[in-house]
């Protein structure tokens, strides 16, 4: 597709009906686009013009009136209008000085009729040329799409369709991943190539890429790029653009566009695929990982492609489980097929990612591809990307939740830091974090038997609190637990248990008559302290689809 659907100032008086016109001042804002003819004889009627007609006018309404004719020619331009075509004769006989000076300040066309001409004819001349190019245009697109589609299912797809966007706009167009390198057709000079890639980088880097809006950049005054994210669910995969040098963006130019990015989204997305379906030998390999069987460190780093001498990379263990509602009846994608997208968004961390599905489950092991200053900022970055793309996909009240292990250095070990994340998600509730490292107490009571020895430890230290609150309905459990995690203040707790300090000593003081008077006493406090967070922790795992 050309833009040959754009009828200019230019082409406009070619046609015979304007055999007998002049332009006398504005001429190098004759390549504007006209959208549209219209007749307007005053100033006070520009308020219904939407930018881009090419107004008639034969001065009847400022006629001589120096103050009128500069108010009306000043409102034209600033309401976008593209030209002025004036009919000399009694309301004005000449163009005067001002007007002229006034249009070619602006490069706004100003051209007369030195005879007589029916303004209905150019009207209608106009239009029907007009309509006859936009609908040109839209059979244009209609094949530019179809041609798109044959493209996508062509080896090189990419390339090709890069090219066929750039021989249908006619303009310098490019594709920019964040994470490779721009691809521009056609090709630049490299030192051309190199200074737009930084501006782009630059700008692209501050600026919200999962909003699926056509946007713009100005490189200079006269020189802009308009750019598309290419999305894939909720994923930002590239930008696709292109440089306008002295003009702006049309509806036709921007429906190219966006039918163009709309085939390099499913052609990515069908690459992203078949890479996965190809990773077959590392799935095997982390499916022992996950089975824990042990595997030989020269193995591992054997199939990473790392050297005997050199330093094994740094590597972090995740999970990551999810819960949709039951009664929720939105068709959403199986969760592997979001793997693909969850290996682009940690590779754009810097994170060489081996993913396994597993029901609702992901397992993930992230080798460092260089080492990362601030891994744990990394991984909470991580963290937040793919929750908010899991919810996308699955639904905005889809629960989450990550356990990640502490940072792996022999790769044979991996399979005890799945371990370690594994107990991260069982009590990231208790220790309010997804990391092993902040487990503190917890990481004890994960490797302590439930039956009996962590069960006899609770009735042991709560017992004679649980078969108060059973026998009479009371909160003495909670009512400890929040005293205990209030450091002991009795008004705090009291707000916190929503009830009077007096009601607050009442229970303090059956608490008392359970558990004996010394049950503040710091050995039998920190017992108290590890019995009440195993028992929230063991009746939490009981209900809880993260541990299951």
């Amino acid at each position: 597709m050309s833009n040959d659907w754009r009828l200019t100032v230019a082409e406009s008086i070619k046609r015979p009906l304007f055999k007998h016109a002049e332009v006398v001042a504005g001429g190098r804002g004759l390549a504007r686009p006209i959208r549209w003819v219209h007749v307007l004889e005053t100033a006070d009627s520009c308020q219904y013009l939407n930018g881009g007609e090419l107004i008639l006018s034969t001065g009847l309404g400022f006629g001589g009136e120096r103050e009128k004719r500069l108010a009306y020619l000043s409102e034209l331009i600033r309401r976008k209008a593209v030209g002025l075509c004036m009919e000399l004769g009694d309301y004005i006989p000449h163009i005067p000085l001002d007007m002229q000076e006034l249009a070619n300040h602006h490069d706004f066309p100003l051209i007369v009729f030195h005879q007589p001409v029916r303004f209905v004819d150019i009207t209608q001349d106009l239009h029907e040329h007009l309509i006859n190019r936009q609908m040109q245009a839209l059979r244009d697109l209609e094949a530019y799409s179809r041609s798109l589609q044959q493209l996508s299912l062509q080896s090189q797809g990419i390339p090709r369709v890069l090219q066929h966007f750039q021989t249908a706009v006619q303009m310098q167009v490019f594709l920019y991943t964040p994470e490779g390198t721009p691809q521009y057709v056609p090709p630049l000079p490299q030192s051309v190539q190199t200074e737009l890639t930084e501006l782009m980088r630059n700008h692209f880097s501050q600026i919200d890429g999962t909003q699926p809006a056509v946007s713009s950049y100005q490189l200079t005054n006269t020189k802009q790029i308009v750019y598309q994210p290419v999305m894939a669910m909720g994923h930002l995969l590239a930008y696709l653009g292109l440089v306008l040098y002295e003009r702006h963006s049309d509806e036709y130019l921007l429906l190219t566009l966006d039918s163009t990015v709309s085939t390099l989204a499913q052609i990515m997305m069908r690459k992203m695929f078949v890479e996965e379906q190809a990773l077959a030998t590392e799935n095997r390999l982390f499916d022992d990982l996950i089975a824990n069987r042990p595997i030989p460190e020269e193995l591992m780093r054997s199939h990473m492609g790392l050297s005997g001498t050199e330093k094994p990379p740094a590597y972090h263990t995740m999970l990551m489980s999810f819960q949709k509602k039951s009664n929720e009846h939105v068709e959403s994608l199986p969760p592997h097929d979001l793997t693909a997208v969850f290996r682009s968004v940690l590779s754009r961390l810097g994170l060489r990612a081996f993913i396994r599905c597993t029901g609702n489950r992901f397992t993930f092991l992230l080798v460092e591809r260089q080492p990362v200053k601030d891994p744990r900022r990394v991984l909470e970055k991580a963290m937040q990307e793919l929750e908010r793309m899991t919810r996308q996909m699955m639904g905005m009240d889809t629960r989450i939740w990550f356990g990640i292990g502490r940072i792996g250095k022999r790769l044979a070990d991996a399979g005890k830091h799945l371990a370690e994340a594994e107990q991260a998600l069982a009590f990231q509730h208790e220790a309010q974090s997804p990391f092993f490292a902040d487990l503190g107490l917890f990481r004890l009571l994960f490797h302590i038997p439930h039956d009996p020895v962590l069960q006899n430890f609770i009735h042991d230290y709560l017992g004679p609190l649980l078969a108060h609150d059973q026998e009479h309905g009371s909160q003495l459990v909670y009512t400890l637990r929040v005293y205990l995690d209030t450091n002991l203040s009795k008004q705090e707790a009291a707000e916190k248990l929503f009830i009077h300090r007096q009601t607050l000593y009442h229970r303090l003081e059956k608490i008392a008559e359970c558990l004996g008077d010394d049950y503040m006493q710091s050995h039998r406090r920190l017992c108290l302290e590890i019995a009440l967070r195993a028992l929230d922790w063991l009746q939490k795992e009981k209900d809880s689809p993260v541990t299951k």
